[in-house]
C-alpha cells in the first residue's frame, strides 16, 4: 500500500525529503556523540553505527506523533510543494555543513515550509500563531539548555565527587553515561526532527490516507534517511562541536549530552520540532561559563550564530523561488 501511494504521487519527488534527511544526520549527529567522540570515549565508527540504530527507532515509536502539527497553511498540499520546500531546506543545510557549521535544520526546513506557505496562499492565510509559537522555544531551547547545563554540572559533580572517589571508577561512569545518553539523544533526534523531512509529502498523501499509519511509514523512511546521513558525512561538524567552542573534559561532555537529550525530548512532547544544535551548543556554552567564559572561543561562536540566523531566511527564500519553478 505505501509503494503503491509512492508511486502514484511520483515516488521520485520524496528525494527531496530524503536528501533533508540525510543533512540531519549529516549535521546533526555531532549533537550526540561529538563530545564522546573529541574526548576519545567512543570511536567515530561506533558512535555513527549506534546513531543510526537509535534515530530510526526513535522516528517510529514517538516520530509520527508531531506529523499532524506541520502545516502553515490552509493551502492544499501537493507532492511538488512538498518537493520545493525539503529541497530548499535541504540545500541550505548541505552549505552550511561543508562550511562545519552546526546549523539548525528544522529551522531550515521550517522556514522553507514558511516560503511555500506564503507563496502559495499568501501572508495572511499562514498560520502564524502556529510559527510564532515555534519561534518561542526555538528562543528558548538554548537559553534552558544553558541554565540545566550549569546546575547538572554542579549537582551532578557534586554527587560523584562525594560518592566516587576512585578516578578509575568515574571514568567508567562517564564512558558508560556518554554511550546511553549518546543513544538516547539519537532515540529524541529521530522523534524530534523526523517530522521535517517527509511531513509535507505526508500531508500530500504520498504515504496513503492522512491519518496514524501513514504517519508511521511517513516517519520510517524519514528516520533511514537521517540514519544515512550519519553513517556517511558527519565527522567535520562532530569537530566543531567536540573542539572547538570550548574544551570539555569527559564529564564535562557527559553532562553536555544529558541536557541536549532531555531538552529534545522535551519539546517532542509538546509537539514542536526544534534545533539540535541550539539545544547542544547551549549546553556547551553552560560548560564554557562554568568554567570561565574565556574558554568559549568567540570567534567559533559568533560563526554558529550567524548560521542560525541566515538558515531559515535563506531556506525560506529558497523556497518561495522554488514555488514557482516547481509550481503546484
Amino acid at each position: 500500500m505505501i509503494f503503491k501511494s509512492l508511486i502514484a504521487g511520483g515516488g521520485y519527488k520524496i528525494l527531496g525529503g530524503l536528501y533533508l534527511g540525510w543533512g540531519i544526520g549529516a549535521n546533526d549527529s555531532a549533537n550526540i556523540f561529538g563530545t564522546a567522540v573529541a574526548t576519545n570515549v567512543i570511536r567515530y565508527s561506533t558512535a555513527i553505527i549506534l546513531i543510526a540504530i537509535f534515530v530510526i527507532i526513535g522516528s517510529m515509536v514517538e516520530g509520527p506523533d508531531l506529523y499532524e502539527n506541520m502545516t502553515f497553511s490552509s493551502a492544499e498540499a501537493t507532492s511538488n510543494l512538498a518537493l520545493a520546500a525539503t529541497l530548499a531546506a535541504a540545500l541550505t543545510v548541505t552549505l552550511v555543513t561543508f562550511l562545519s557549521i552546526p546549523t539548525s535544520t528544522s529551522q531550515a526546513a521550517i522556514g522553507a515550509f514558511m516560503g511555500i506557505a506564503i507563496a502559495s496562499s499568501g501572508v495572511a492565510s499562514v498560520e502564524w500563531n502556529k510559527f510564532i509559537k515555534m519561534l518561542i522555544c526555538w528562543i528558548v531551547n538554548p537559553i534552558a539548555c544553558i541554565i540545566i547545563g550549569i546546575i547538572l554540572l554542579k549537582t551532578i559533580g557534586d554527587l560523584i565527587s562525594k560518592t566516587v572517589k576512585s578516578q578509575m571508577a568515574r571514568d567508567q561512569i562517564y564512558k558508560f553515561g556518554l554511550i546511553i545518553f549518546g543513544c538516547y539523544g539519537a532515540y529524541a533526534l529521530g522523534a524530534n526532527n523526523v517530522v521535517v523531512t517527509t511531513a509535507p509529502y505526508y500531508h500530500a498523501g504520498m504515504f496513503g490516507p492522512v491519518g496514524s499509519k501513514a504517519a508511521f511509514w511517513a516517519a520510517t523512511v524519514g528516520g533511514i534517511s537521517i540514519a544515512i546521513g550519519a553513517l556517511t558525512y558527519s565527522r567535520k561538524v562532530m569537530a566543531t562541536i567536540g573542539k572547538k567552542i570550548t574544551p570539555l573534559s569527559p564529564f564535562s561532555a557527559l553532562i553536555v549530552v544529558m541536557t541536549h537529550s532531555l531538552a529534545l525530548h522535551f519539546f517532542t512532547w509538546l509537539k514542536i520540532p526544534v534545533s539540535s544544535s541550539q539545544a547542544v551548543v547551549g549546553a556547551v556554552i553552560g560548560v564554557g561559563i562554568y568554567h570561565g567564559a574565556k574558554t568559549i572561543n568567540k570567534k567559533t561562536m559568533a560563526k554558529i550564530f550567524a548560521g542560525w540566523f541566515i538558515t531559515p531566511l535563506i531556506a525560506g527564500l529558497l523556497a518561495f523561488g522554488f514555488f514557482y519553478v516547481f509550481g503546484a
